[in-house]
């Protein structure tokens, strides 16, 4: 989704843009074209955002979730830890959390730049997660990390 930014190993493009903060305001042509091609897809039971934290100590995801439909975070978690440290924060980037679970506000007021994540969730699904690797850690740990947590919703979904 972002050729320019891997080639130069950072989340912006080539115009200094972090394209996943652009799903509210679409400046990036990148996030237009994402955007597009996400509005001829049928809506989602679940939205599942593979990502890495360069400053985690251990997997974490977010989970938006505001009508209380059955979470696979705690099974995911599960999964995960057999793999991967789990990071037990109170606090990571900033919001509150447990057991490496983050429960965000999911109100669109609340945000004044939307990630991919929220996107999908305002216009796709009513269940979405952001699933966070650390980029400190082997890349077949990444890897197997997410893999496992995708596996636990593949398979209760």
């Amino acid at each position: 989704m972002n050729p320019t930014g891997l080639a130069r190993n950072t989340r912006e493009n080539r115009d200094g843009v972090d394209l996943n903060r652009q799903y509210l305001h679409r400046e990036a042509v990148e996030t237009r074209a994402h955007i597009e091609w996400l509005d001829r897809q049928p809506s989602f039971e679940v939205a599942l955002c593979l990502h890495e934290d360069w400053e985690s100590h251990g997997f974490y995801l977010y989970e938006l979730n505001p009508d209380g439909l059955p979470s696979h975070a705690a099974r995911m978690i599960s999964a995960v830890e057999k793999i991967c440290p789990i990071d037990r924060a109170e606090i990571i980037e900033g919001r509150p959390a447990s057991g490496g679970i983050i429960h965000p506000s999911s109100d669109p007021r609340s945000r004044p730049q939307w990630p991919e994540a929220f996107y999908l969730f305002t216009h796709k699904t009513r269940l979405s997660y952001t699933l966070e690797a650390p980029s400190d850690f082997p890349m077949a740990t990444r890897v197997n990390s997410l893999i496992a947590a995708v596996r636990v919703v593949a398979e209760e979904s």
